[in-house]
């Protein structure tokens, strides 16, 4: 497996306490905000108790009050009103709920939605000249349109007033339409950007019923705007959040009979519908119409109004997905293929792959799953008659929408936003095109950009690992872009089992750390099963669930990935008693600030405190008294000693001699961090056995790879720790790595 970069910010201990007292959350969920750099508990509050009155004042978007009165005319003097759609499902959704609500007060209102491959996307001219033929007065474009400035003038000078509603970004030069929705707007004054198209449409319908006097009726399309926001992948935040988590709840019971029909054909009828669900489970059936054909087949889905309808529309998107999906996998070989042959990942920022015929609807699906096997932006394009029509999906460090305008003299045209775009271009174009956004992309990207990164929420301690605390962090949902789920890392766990799953496809771990014992499913990780074993320890980074089964939940880690455990790889490379060009002290420093990212930046995990130290000798001399009183037959104090065994033994400890053998110091590690609640791990529990053997304290010998023996000395005087130079050096690393991580 590829490694991955494990990205994540230190976290201030003392914030994570503050705002768990003052929220009245878990240590856990407020790491998970303080990660997030969220602090103020009065957000946090409001953030887990999403309420539909916080929606904003949708007269606040530019260009509303214009709007809402030239529809209300357009109803009123009943004249003829289309709505141009898109062939997406935001496009799909925009166009059935303005529809829903427009007919439901009485407007005669018509639709169209473009063909993806006759008319291409958006609004362009030959759909424009196909509009004109259908004689209407007022023309609304929903989640397209922004750019569409000489369309826009072309239907204005033919009769028609336009209004446009669009959420993605602007040009310089918009459309000059009677009115123009779109938060992105210069000098749009409305408090949320993000809004995906039927968001907008959404805050058209809130203002159109506050006109009516029915404020709260545009609450029946919160279920169908909520699919879209989702489908959109926009940030799930502020609005989105409200509009995203009322609506899934809507969905349950949705009166929406073409809703209904395509969640039960999904075979979620019945179950609690999260975000999930909706970007994999309806989302891509809405999209399979206009993808494979008709996206008006989504429109007539959503506006069906007979059960029989909307069921046997339902199952024709179900099939055509299917269909979908095959097709799919078909360019995805042959774009794997063009890779190999006539590109050079490597090297190329940006990767521009073109074919012969590609179904134009599938190739931004392609393209997405290229970019993740090779974490960089991609442009899919498909050739026909010496056009390209392509699509492109991009890295959140990679603004698309300006990497073509950088390339817009090449363009014919093209559309989109910051993650994702659509362009034509001539084909004859294409090699220039590729060189001059590879180009544009060198002067952006650094390589390390276009390394695969894991964006981790927190390292977490034994504490943070129960039932109760997963349970909390359904909290956070709806999850996605903008609010993904929580990603946690673990230093220091040992592998207890492990198997493979679906013919080593899959790998399922036992996993612990002292008192700690959980178990992790790792899915396409089944090649590392031969990369560990039993006893090896690691890192881990996962998300935390909870695993129903025969009625008794169970805490379950979903790995991301994992790594040999840190703390071994800096004993072995941070030897400060061995004298040689390796481990000379600038090599430490430049160690530390290389792997500080392992770490989370919390140089204290690895340097031992007068407190750490205090809490090993004093466990050891604990042991050490135990098994002499065993010895003599005299009474047991082996309770001073935690976890013995039925003979007075601790478990993980024997004694040959006068020596104590402690077979696994990271288990030794964990029983001393428990007993004397101090934070001791493999690393710094070394380190400080290192540190008593110089003073004269104990003498240390190896045992196995992960094992000590250790023999107390007799009758040793009080000793200053300074006496020990390797103390003095640890110190001293402590704070010249923290000069580098500033």
């Amino acid at each position: 497996m590829q490694q991955k970069v494990w990205v994540y910010r230190d976290i201030n201990g003392s914030e994570v306490d503050r705002l768990a007292s003052e929220a009245g959350i878990s240590r856990l969920l407020a790491k998970v905000f303080v990660s997030r750099g969220v602090l103020d508990c009065k957000f946090v509050k409001s953030f887990l108790h999403p309420d539909i009155e916080q929606l904003y004042d949708p007269f606040l978007m530019d260009g509303m009050a214009d709007a809402v009165e030239r529809i209300v005319q357009a109803v009123d003097g009943h004249e003829q009103i289309l709505i141009f759609g898109d062939y997406d499902v935001d496009g799909v959704v925009s166009t059935s709920i303005l529809y829903n609500y427009l007919s439901s007060q009485g407007a005669n209102v018509q639709y169209y939605l473009p063909d993806r491959m006759e008319d291409g996307y958006g609004l362009t001219m030959g759909a424009a000249e196909k509009v004109e033929l259908l004689k209407a007065s007022l023309v609304i474009t929903v989640d397209c349109g922004i750019t569409s400035v000489e369309e826009v003038r072309y239907l204005t000078e033919r009769g028609m007033q336009v209004i446009v509603t669009d959420h993605h970004e602007c040009k310089e030069v918009l459309p000059d339409a009677f009115a123009v929705l779109n938060p992105h707007k210069p000098g749009c004054r409305y408090p949320f950007k993000e809004l995906a198209g039927a968001g907008v449409v959404l805050k058209l319908i809130q203002a159109l019923s506050n006109r009516s006097g029915c404020a709260g009726s545009y609450r029946s399309y919160l279920d169908l705007a909520a699919l879209a926001t989702i489908a959109d992948i926009v940030p799930l935040i502020d609005e989105n959040r409200i509009i995203a988590s009322f609506g899934l709840k809507e969905m349950e019971t949705t009166a929406n009979q073409g809703l209904n029909a395509l969640i039960k054909v999904s075979g979620l009828g019945g179950k609690p519908i999260s975000a999930y669900s909706a970007a994999f489970g309806l989302a891509p059936r809405v999209n399979a119409a206009g993808r494979i054909g008709s996206a008006v087949r989504g429109v007539r889905l959503f506006t069906a109004d007979s059960q029989v309808f909307a069921e046997a529309m339902a199952k024709e998107l179900d099939d055509e997905n299917k269909i979908r999906q095959g097709t799919e996998n078909e360019i995805l070989e042959e774009a794997l293929k063009f890779i190999e042959a006539d590109l050079d990942p490597e090297h190329e920022k940006v990767l521009v792959i073109g074919g012969e015929g590609w179904h134009q609807g599938v190739i931004g699906i392609v393209a997405s799953k290229v970019l993740e096997k090779y974490n960089r932006p991609v442009i899919m394009l498909s050739i026909e008659d010496g056009i390209a029509k392509g699509s492109g999906r991009s890295l959140k460090c990679f603004n698309l929408f300006k990497a073509l305008c950088f390339c817009e003299d090449l363009l014919d045209r093209f559309g989109g936003h910051e993650m994702a775009a659509g362009l034509t271009i001539q084909s004859c174009k294409i090699n220039e095109f590729r060189k001059r956004i590879n180009a544009y992309a060198d002067s952006i990207l650094t390589d390390t950009d276009l390394l695969p990164c894991i964006r981790v929420d927190a390292f977490l301690d034994r504490a943070d690992m129960t039932l109760q605390n997963v349970y909390e962090l359904a909290r956070l949902a709806p999850f996605g872009a903008g609010n993904p789920g929580a990603v946690f890392g673990y230093a220091g766990f040992i592998i207890s089992g492990i198997r493979t799953l679906s013919a080593g496809k899959h790998i399922r771990l036992g996993l612990s750390d002292g008192s700690l014992s959980a178990e992790g499913i790792g899915f396409h990780m089944g090649e590392l099963a031969g990369a560990y074993k039993t006893g090896d320890p690691i890192d881990a980074v996962f998300t935390l669930e909870v695993n129903s089964w025969n009625g008794t939940d169970r805490l379950q880690m979903n790995l991301r990935d994992m790594k040999s455990c840190i703390y071994t790889y800096l004993d072995k490379n941070i030897v400060f008693s061995r004298a040689n060009d390796y481990n000379e002290y600038n090599k430490y420093i430049e160690e530390i600030c290389r792997l500080e990212g392992r770490f989370d930046g919390r140089i204290a995990e690895l340097i031992p405190r007068r407190d750490d130290l205090e809490a090993v000798y004093r466990y050891l001399r604990a042991c050490n008294r135990s098994y002499q009183a065993s010895e003599t037959g005299a009474s047991s104090v082996s309770g001073n000693c935690s976890g013995t065994n039925g003979k007075n033994q601790p478990k993980n400890i024997s004694i040959e001699g006068k020596k104590l053998k402690f077979e696994d110091l990271f288990i030794l590690s964990a029983k001393i961090s428990e007993k004397y609640r101090v934070n001791i791990n493999y690393f710094k529990l070394k380190k400080c056995l290192e540190i008593f053997e110089e003073l004269g304290l104990l003498t240390l010998e190896p045992i196995g790879q992960g094992g000590a023996a250790v023999m107390l000395a007799a009758g040793v005087q009080k000793m200053s720790l300074e006496a020990s130079r390797l103390f003095r050096q640890l110190q001293s690393l402590g704070q010249e790595s923290m000069q580098c991580s500033k």
